[in-house]
């Protein structure tokens, strides 16, 4: 789905390349040593890296090393620091071991690497618009790439198409991640605007129009930036808007069926009754009322008013709970 996504921003990826072999600077050596005996996994791999002396990305990597060296051994820190060094060495390495160690960080840890990834930044304030953020995205996105690199390492290709997959629902995550539906900006007025968008700008602007969709996925919006993307002849970012337009339908649609839950389960409660004889009174069920009441099946518009007819009728006056009070 992601595949060509790789097209969207050349010029950051250009702009972050590094060599791979060891940071020798002297001014790294302490932080190195002290990380390789609590972390040495983390402390190898970084070692295989090489800044060029001045390049652009020496500043990052000596705060990565700030932040890894201030992480206790606890387990929160080392998921921390295994995903900070490992989205670092995606954008500035992106061998086998790196998508094959994202791959793995997605399958345990899911959503919270986005969210590392996305704190990190935070408190990096490089730029506006994430640099190393939409770089990790457009790496993790090139599937067909990944599976290239995977293979000629020697991977199998089933195995090199789940490590691409899965480097793909990452790449997803990141760009969702930190989306706020409260504040979109205006759709692009034309294909021309929206590829000057997609190929010039970063994360934090496809995030705000994202935002659109995030802030009301079943309106038109989806569908009008769905359709100027295949104006603009950019059928990656139509594929992309789609998977996160059915994000953001899925998110509300779990959120509406545990509003359900709770309203029947307010109902059930106001009515005095067991779930067992409210049951018997809508013709359903104890076990499928439990579905209904836990939120693991809806029920239809039909049942559910007559959920509500049930409720009121069960439930006792104000008279009646005096009765049986005194």
């Amino acid at each position: 789905m992601l595949d060509m996504l790789r097209r969207l921003h050349v010029a950051t990826i250009r702009g972050i390349k590094m060599n791979t072999a060891t940071p020798t600077r002297p001014e790294f050596h302490g932080t190195i040593d002290r990380l390789r005996e609590i972390r040495p996994r983390i402390a190898a791999s970084l070692e295989r890296l090489d800044l060029p002396e001045g390049g652009p990305h020496q500043q990052t990597f000596a705060r990565l090393l700030q932040e890894l060296d201030s992480f206790s051994a606890s387990s929160r820190h080392d998921v921390q620091a295994a995903v900070l060094a490992n989205m670092f060495e995606v954008v500035a390495r992106g061998d086998a071991e790196d998508y094959a160690e994202t791959a793995l960080l997605s399958q345990t840890w899911g959503k919270r690497v986005a969210q590392v990834q996305n704190e990190f930044e935070d408190q990096l304030g490089i730029a506006p618009n994430r640099p190393y953020t939409t770089a990790a995205v457009l790496r993790l996105a090139r599937g067909e790439h990944i599976r290239g690199v995977l293979t000629d390492a020697g991977h199998t290709d089933a195995d090199a198409e789940r490590i691409a997959a899965e480097c793909g629902k990452v790449a997803l995550r990141l760009l969702l991640e930190g989306v706020d539906g409260a504040n979109p900006v205006p759709l692009p007025d034309s294909p021309e605007l929206l590829r000057l968008i997609v190929e010039k700008r970063g994360v934090s602007v496809w995030r705000a129009l994202l935002a659109n969709i995030a802030a009301n996925p079943f309106g038109p919006e989806a569908r009008q930036l769905t359709d100027l993307a295949h104006e603009a002849e950019l059928p990656p970012v139509a594929l992309v808007v789609e998977a996160c337009t059915r994000a953001y339908r899925k998110r509300i649609e779990v959120a509406e069926r545990l509003e359900v839950s709770r309203e029947i389960r307010r109902l059930v409660a106001i009515s005095g009754c067991s779930q067992r004889r409210f049951a018997a009174h809508i013709g359903t069920s104890a076990s499928r009322l439990s579905t209904y009441v836990n939120g693991l099946v809806t029920p239809s518009a039909t049942l559910m008013v007559r959920i509500r007819w049930a409720a009121a009728e069960l439930t006792p006056s104000m008279a009646e709970r005096s009765r049986l009070a005194s």
